[in-house]
């Protein structure tokens, strides 16, 4: 990642906290329409109630990428944790303290069984299916009209929804620089704009791609050695 990339990062992160907190339109605290409901999952609007859900199946989703091979010099679970509430204000500072050129220089940070339910494919589709069911579920009973309303009244509502593009966008980075890093066509970044189906697209393809991620485990990295030196 380049210098200029972390600079962009950082004021599109700053600028949503500053946004969100003294900007975003809308009532909040006691008097939001929507907080209580959503936070109860008791909406009685599907397309908000999906939104709200796929906040929580987005850092799962994240989680599948960064802690599969989570050997960096800034750990990456600590900001996965946060995003489950947080979201991209979480997320964001991750992307901005790492470079997606450094390989990984620890040993991997988190049981084996974890990492393997992280890269595993059945992981991966229960997570496509639920996202997909969702998506459809507020597609289809959801009222566009209702969530444009909420939008401009509700403060979480709004905050949640740029939560959401940004996420997206996000997505897009994350698998463009993962492209680069495999020689893969950085054409497939355009995944990313497909909220979370096409990150876990990405992270399925790329599950067993150890050979050529910088985030080789340290067992790995070992016994390449070992062999270099035999050789």
């Amino acid at each position: 990642m380049t210098r200029v990339s972390r600079v962009l990062l950082l004021v599109v992160w700053l600028a949503f906290i500053v946004y969100a907190l003294f900007f975003a339109p809308g009532a909040d605290g006691g008097e939001d329409p929507w907080l209580r409901s959503l936070l109860r999952l008791q909406s009685d609007e599907p397309s908000l109630l999906a939104v709200f859900t796929l906040l929580g199946l987005f850092p799962l989703t994240f989680a599948c990428m960064l802690l599969r091979h989570d050997d960096r010099k800034v750990p990456a679970w600590p900001f996965v944790l946060l995003s489950f509430a947080l979201g991209v204000f979480a997320l964001l500072p991750y992307y901005i303290l790492t470079s997606a050129t450094h390989a990984g220089s620890h040993d991997l940070r988190l049981p084996e069984k974890l990492r393997r339910t992280a890269e595993s494919s059945v992981t991966h589709a229960v997570l496509f299916v639920l996202t997909l069911s969702v998506m459809v579920w507020g597609l289809a009973l959801g009222d566009l009209g209702v969530y444009a309303e909420a939008f401009r009244t509700s403060h979480f509502v709004h905050v949640m929804t740029i939560d959401f593009g940004l996420l997206t966008l996000l997505s897009v980075y994350a698998i463009y620089t993962g492209s680069r890093r495999r020689s893969l066509p950085q054409a497939m970044a355009l995944l990313g704009l497909i909220p979370i189906l096409g990150l876990l697209i990405y992270v399925w393809m790329t599950r067993m791609d150890e050979s050529v991620s910088p985030y080789v485990p340290s067992e790995t990295r070992m016994k390449n050695r070992r062999r270099a030196k035999s050789g």
